[in-house]
């Protein structure tokens, strides 16, 4: 599939305000908004792109997560893989190369169910050898907040969604991952719809959605299948800071351009970096520029390993081509009660 450029302005537009209504969209962009809403009707319909919400990795305290690496001789079958990936505790798993066979995010309820999941439904696969988990505890940069480049500042400007103020911080609530399951589905659905799929009525779901997302506790995110973008190779580093150079860290690595994914883990590894590059050369290239910009922070990249087949990503199973064919809403395990 061949994307021009107004494709990949309209992806960049849902990405700085994913909710925004056709007729800002078409205003920037220059288009009526029934043209606006075709275009995208295409892209969601063949999988090229997507919109979707999650209660934010960082800000969920109800759950907890951790990065598996998944050792298995390259002997899993591929109907255990696609069972794997549509599990809805797997948030992400990819197909690696390097020191293991998978690399998965995988989300629980309490270590107890991490321990569990891991023991009872990962290990416990023919040909896995154990899998490895390194807890997160914080992921101060995820795929929400990364951007195309194909619209002027002015434009990203006038797109950009008011930040409600005086919104108070709150906990969250059941219905508030009820929203989250029913987004992870269509970030773009309509408040009548989120409505009836979460059983409460549309004023208390526009108050949700303005204090989840006002609070940083709700992430809404337009996502283009990587192959289409400029970035179509993945690689994950695996790097090790001291712990008091970890905000300083965080920092320098913020306007590392194709940076997708930065997670602090309980681990020998307590940084890992999912990052977009143009070429397999731009591997090293890259390990080579964080060597240099973060060499006084005493960052060491141990590991890495490119990304071969991406078969969930984010709550979406992808096809081959990387494009997307279904959604497991991240939140898709709710607590009891919810």
């Amino acid at each position: 599939m061949r994307l021009d450029e107004l494709d990949l302005a309209l992806v960049h537009a849902l990405q700085i305000n994913t909710r925004a209504p056709w007729t800002l969209i078409g205003e920037e962009l220059g288009i009526d908004p029934v043209t606006a809403a075709r275009r995208w009707e295409r892209l969601a319909r063949t999988g090229a792109a997507w919109v979707d919400g999650y209660l934010s990795l960082d800000r969920d305290e109800g759950s907890v997560y951790a990065q598996v690496e998944i050792e298995t001789g390259g002997q899993l079958p591929e109907d255990v893989l696609t069972s794997l990936a549509a599990d809805s505790r797997m948030l992400s798993l990819k197909q690696t190369s390097g020191g293991r066979d998978l690399l998965a995010i995988v989300g629980a309820s309490s270590f107890d169910d991490l321990a569990r999941y891991a023991g009872e439904r990962v290990a416990r696969l023919p040909g896995v050898r154990g899998p490895r988990l390194h807890v997160i505890t914080a992921v101060p940069v995820e795929g929400a907040q990364w951007r195309m480049r194909s619209l002027t500042p002015a434009q990203r400007t006038l797109l950009r969604p008011e930040v409600p103020g005086g919104v108070p911080d709150e906990p969250i609530r059941p219905v508030d991952r009820r929203i989250a399951h029913a987004l992870g589905t269509d970030g773009r659905m309509p408040l009548s719809a989120l409505a009836r799929a979460t059983g409460t009525s549309t004023a208390t779901v526009r108050r949700r959605l303005r204090t989840l997302t006002a609070g940083g506790r709700l992430s809404l995110r337009c996502t283009l299948a990587r192959p289409l973008t400029e970035f179509p190779v993945s690689v994950v580093y695996f790097g090790a800071v001291p712990a008091e150079n970890l905000d300083a860290a965080v920092r320098a690595l913020r306007t590392l351009p194709g940076l997708r994914m930065c997670s602090i883990t309980a681990s020998t590894h307590n940084l890992i970096l999912d990052i977009w590059v143009r070429s397999l050369a731009e591997v090293h290239t890259t390990e080579a520029l964080l060597n240099r910009r973060l060499a006084q922070l005493e960052l060491r990249i141990t590991e890495r390993a490119v990304v071969l087949r991406t078969l969930k990503h984010a709550g979406r199973l992808l096809d081959r081509r990387g494009h997307s064919v279904a959604a497991v809403p991240l939140n898709s395990v709710l607590p009891d009660g919810c």
